[in-house]
């Protein structure tokens, strides 16, 4: 879906790439570092790093679950064939019994199925209409709050098929999740459902902010121990689009791959949810002011920037970082490599 509005910024972020372009090193610690300048193949792919259906099946929030759901983000940037391949191929198989990809109006996401889980997975950003330059627009009321106009149209762009296909999936266990503004649309999803197919789970990454108003309390009475929200360091993306708000649970990684904040999750993993279900709602890093966004657009607006580049490479420009350093932490691959290094604890 392409939004214009009268601002004079051309950008496009690129979709992660399966091989890694991220250099990674390893602490001491097992955490994940990251080097600037520096390629190395160790950080975790789609092919390299384990996908775990059987984490999905379990009432209990882990890190496993947390890496299976960035990779399934990371899969929604694939083409239809690739999507399914993963999902249901006779080698290499992720283990699900179908799957669906769905792309209407520049909206893309996928469903996969299995006799106890329904997944949905939502895309980030790919083309050239990048929300980023269109991302302060006015909200939308709904029943549950003021909506981010976009991205509560983004959805509603392929509702009609994801009923189609989530249709009849009875008791199964619904599960949504999206990088960037896959996230975003992942977050409405579970907003305009939670009535007649409310979400079991709700896990993104790097995702903007969505929603005003009475937005956040509806969120919190109806997801306070279902959503998960992770952000990476400094990323950018979190602290957009100015005026709007976060919902769910924040684990917010530093640059060392240790969570901030002072949160701390126990080695046992079936303590992982116990360990937050009383805190309440993390706001997390401050909102861009609208000069701070304007400026923001201005330096990106610098450069023209090709699709065909990954998200590292095209925000992370030398005039963006000059501003906003934090654009590169906006990469799915490092939120990919601190989940994983928790995962192997």
């Amino acid at each position: 879906m392409l939004w214009k509005f009268p601002i004079r910024v051309t950008v496009s972020v690129g979709s992660p790439v399966l091989s890694s372009q991220v250099g990674v090193v390893r602490s001491s610690h097992g955490t994940a570092g990251l080097q600037e300048g520096h390629i190395t193949s160790s950080a975790p792919t789609i092919d390299t790093a384990p996908f775990h259906l059987d984490s999905l099946s379990n009432s209990t929030f882990t890190w496993k679950a947390a890496l299976s759901l960035a990779l399934a983000s990371k899969l929604a940037y694939e083409s239809d064939q690739s999507v399914k391949s993963t999902c249901l191929g006779s080698t290499r198989s992720w283990g699900f019994g179908s799957c669906e990809f769905i792309d209407v109006d520049d909206t893309q996401c996928f469903v996969a199925l299995t006799p106890e889980i329904a997944l949905v997975s939502f895309r980030g950003t790919e083309s050239r209409g990048d929300w980023l330059r269109n991302i302060n627009v006015p909200g939308r009321t709904r029943n549950y709050g003021v909506a981010h106009r976009g991205f509560l149209g983004g959805f509603q762009a392929v509702e009609s098929r994801l009923r189609s296909a989530l249709s009849g999936i009875g008791g199964r266990k619904l599960i949504l999740t999206g990088h960037s503004l896959g996230g975003a649309l992942a977050t409405v999803m579970a907003a305009e459902w939670q009535e007649f197919m409310p979400a079991s789970w709700v896990v993104t990454f790097g995702q903007p902010a969505v929603g005003r108003g009475s937005f956040r309390m509806f969120f919190m009475q109806h997801y306070s121990r279902k959503f998960f929200r992770f952000v990476n360091d400094d990323d950018v993306v979190p602290r957009v689009p100015p005026g709007y708000e976060h919902v769910g649970r924040l684990l917010h990684f530093d640059a060392q791959g240790l969570l901030k904040n002072g949160q701390s999750l126990p080695l046992i993993e079936q303590a992982f949810v116990e360990s937050i279900s009383n805190e309440a709602f993390e706001p997390g890093p401050a909102m861009l002011t609208y000069a701070e966004y304007q400026a923001l657009q201005s330096q990106i607006g610098q450069e023209v920037v090709s699709v065909n580049r990954p998200l590292t490479e095209s925000l992370a420009r030398p005039q963006t970082e000059g501003l906003f350093p934090s654009v590169r932490d906006h990469s799915l691959d490092r939120y990919i490599d601190k989940i994983a290094a928790k995962s192997e604890l």
